[in-house]
């Protein structure tokens, strides 16, 4: 009770204290004392650090007594204490990015600089969001939580499900994955008579994605914009994509920052509920962002400005994506008065590795510059070598690999790293003609065609006008529906400006449908309707056993 009082007149008294409910903070506060007996401290925004202090202003301490504090070097230590304004953390590799981030995220929350529900923390992966939460989980306890932390995506996907209505969708809308997404354009473009052959889908689908990687939708493009792609109607297309995906409650990728940046800029108090509640931002990889992202951050950091952007400028590398470097490059004139850390000591690498990767990114002229150095000796001098092709090189790289197993080394202590999944298969090939076991790491899951039918049919379960989910099973497995069926089921949906399955059940009704079609069709259409009733009233994992039996 003497700490919930003490804290209690902290928070009433202290002027530069967080704005939210001084009684929920205390209460939140001395749960999770009792919880994970995490000590707090009393004085205004300072944690106690032994014979010194971290405040906000990134004084280094000289002696901790916080577990995410120990062990940081000055830099490290630099930027886990510096709490308030904006701050870049130029991170070479190997440095401690993460333990920073980990360490800083603890430090923001545990200093009561701010509550955990006031922090939004944006990673680049999902794995690494998870990562995160689970060491900062470790060191501060359940309060992170109610921390708002992932990757821009699933952030913009979370905020979108709130705001959809404003942008024309529903808050259960769907996120299309890059195959529904080709299905989809290309029933646009052979409606506008696009020759498939020359222009396949996969290619507007690629212009349209660079749009909305820049924030642009189809009303701020100009016809210099659309260039020849699609003979000049690429525009045109975008923008009838972007009418369907209204009709069938969907949303591609690009859309979930898209759509929130035009929610943002549409309507301030939307933005104006975001900018007062997350008051502290911290970002990864920031190296890798594009526009959108940059324009959605820049928005929601407008008037904190406490904004903490992790990243290093020497590995960008995803610019055939959309990332811009010029982000990172710009952060001090886009923030003035920004505090720039640079994080140098190597903890991964030996010499002769940092020493060469550190000349070739030397020749780089768009940097802001680091020296990375490292306590680890030399090392073994780097090899490169030639090949005349992939095969050569697989058999050379499998030679070696056995040189190594037979001087005691275990498979488990050898990788073989590629820059490009289809560069897997000459080493494949080559293993499997020796008899060397492998295993390739990064299938993705849900590219998988089984995978993808079972989305569609839970899909079309709970959204049954997703048209794209009904044109993926309506024949898997195997009906019998012929071409000249579902032709007819797409007319008459195209004439009364209905979904493809409520245009079954008109046809079921009708004499359109030969009687075998009629019998096929009123099947599938009670099925569908025996699983919606089911679905709420039986668990997630066992209603999915049920579909899918």
């Amino acid at each position: 009770m003497q700490v919930f009082l003490l804290l209690c007149r902290d928070m009433l008294c202290d002027k530069t204290s967080l704005t939210v409910d001084p009684l929920r903070w205390c209460l939140f506060t001395v749960r999770n004392l009792m919880r994970c007996q995490i000590k707090w401290a009393v004085s205004e925004n300072v944690t106690s650090i032994g014979d010194r202090t971290a405040s906000s202003d990134g004084i280094v301490p000289s002696a901790v007594t916080e577990p995410w504090l120990k062990g940081l070097n000055t830099e490290q230590a630099n930027a886990v204490t510096t709490l308030n304004g904006p701050l870049l953390v130029l991170s070479g590799a190997g440095t401690g990015k993460t333990r920073v981030l980990t360490a800083r995220l603890a430090q923001l929350v545990a200093s009561r600089t701010a509550a955990p529900w006031n922090i939004l923390a944006v990673t680049f992966t999902n794995k690494a969001a998870r990562e995160m939460k689970e060491r900062v989980t470790q060191l501060v306890g359940p309060m992170v939580e109610q921390v708002m932390l992932g990757t821009f995506h699933a952030l913009a996907a979370r905020m979108l499900r709130q705001h959809a209505e404003l942008v024309g969708l529903k808050s259960d809308y769907t996120i299309l994955d890059t195959d529904d997404q080709n299905r989809l354009l290309k029933q646009l473009m052979e409606a506008e008579q696009i020759d498939l052959k020359r222009w396949p889908p996969r290619v507007l689908a690629a212009q349209i994605s660079a749009w909305k990687d820049k924030g642009l939708r189809p009303e701020k493009l100009s016809a210099s914009d659309a260039g020849d792609i699609c003979n000049g109607k690429s525009i045109k297309l975008y923008s009838q994509y972007q009418s369907r995906l209204v009709m069938l409650n969907a949303a591609d990728f690009g859309d979930l920052l898209l759509h929130m940046l035009h929610v943002f800029q549409t309507y301030p108090d939307v933005l104006a509920h975001y900018q007062s509640r997350l008051t502290y931002i911290m970002v990864d990889e920031y190296q890798d962002t594009n526009v959108a992202q940059y324009l959605w951050l820049r928005l929601l950091a407008s008037e904190h400005k406490n904004l903490c952007c992790v990243g290093d400028d020497d590995q960008s590398i995803y610019g055939w994506r959309g990332a811009e470097v010029g982000n990172i490059l710009r952060f001090e004139s886009d923030y003035p008065g920004a505090k720039t850390v640079r994080l140098e000591e190597n903890y991964r690498s030996t010499g002769h590795i940092l020493a060469a990767a550190s000349s070739l990114i030397s020749k780089n002229e768009n940097r802001l510059g680091k020296t990375l150095y490292t306590s680890i000796d030399d090392g073994e001098k780097l090899m490169v070598s030639g090949y005349w092709d992939g095969q050569d090189e697989a058999r050379h790289v499998a030679s070696k690999i056995e040189g190594k197993l037979k001087d005691g080394f275990d498979l488990n202590q050898i990788a073989v790293l590629v820059r490009a999944g289809f560069q897997t298969r000459e080493f494949e090939e080559r293993f499997l003609a020796i008899g060397l076991p492998y295993r390739v790491v990064g299938t993705r899951f849900y590219e998988r065609a089984e995978i993808r039918d079972a989305m569609a049919y839970l899909r079309l379960i709970n959204q049954p006008a997703d048209d794209l989910a009904f044109e993926r099973i309506i024949n898997t497995p195997k009906r019998g529906l012929g071409p000249a069926t579902l032709q007819v089921i797409h007319q008459l949906a195209r004439a009364r400006k209905i979904p493809l399955l409520a245009a079954t059940g008109a046809l079921v009704e009708s004499d359109e449908l030969k009687p075998q079609a009629r019998r096929t069709l009123l099947a599938f259409r009670a099925q569908i309707a025996g699983w919606c009733k089911q679905k709420d009233i039986i668990v997630p994992a066992d209603f999915l056993q049920v579909v899918l039996d």
